[in-house]
């Protein structure tokens, strides 16, 4: 069922993502992405790092670190905010300086992403190179949706060999 090893954690999560429908994929991509554009994917697990004194001590997973873009968050975020506006019809989700806004969660949402925020480091880019491949390979969606591609020169497991490397 996974694509790479991963912890019953991270196992957990991912299925209660699997249960969500194809907007409720949008919402999790929006905030978990909306995290890792604001350095809030840290090893500390830290909301607002750039304010930490031990920030040399910190290991912060970035876009950039696998050789992509430092605005290619940003630009994935607009995209799933105008997907997400698309499937609902609203224009209920906007990103502005890299955050998304708007942003509501049903119960069983916010209970996925309760869960979320209680992984490790390790455990969350254990959740990302998931969603790398999965999005990539077009199986995260139950729908035949259009996405984006992050890379030209890469795809979803070439994305998640290069996170491996940021494990602690």
């Amino acid at each position: 069922m996974y694509i790479t090893e991963t912890t019953i954690n991270v196992k957990n999560v991912f299925e209660k993502v699997e249960e969500l429908n194809d907007i409720g994929k949008v919402k999790f991509i929006l905030y978990t992405f909306g995290l890792l554009n604001n350095n809030q994917i840290n090893n500390k697990n830290e909301i607002n790092p750039t304010l930490n004194k031990d920030e040399e001590e910190m290991t912060i997973f970035k876009m950039d670190l696998l050789g992509l873009s430092e605005s290619a968050c940003n630009v994935f975020l607009e995209y799933n905010a105008m997907l997400y506006n698309g499937l609902t019809e609203t224009k209920d989700i906007i990103i502005d300086n890299g955050n998304v806004l708007g942003l509501e969660f049903d119960d069983n949402e916010i209970n996925i992403v309760k869960d979320f925020e209680k992984l490790t480091y390790n455990e969350k880019l254990d959740l990302f190179k998931e969603l790398f491949i999965r999005y990539d390979n077009n199986t995260y969606f139950k729908n035949n949706i259009n996405i984006m591609t992050f890379d030209s020169n890469k795809n979803g497991f070439d994305i998640a060999r290069e996170i491996e490397q940021f494990k602690i």
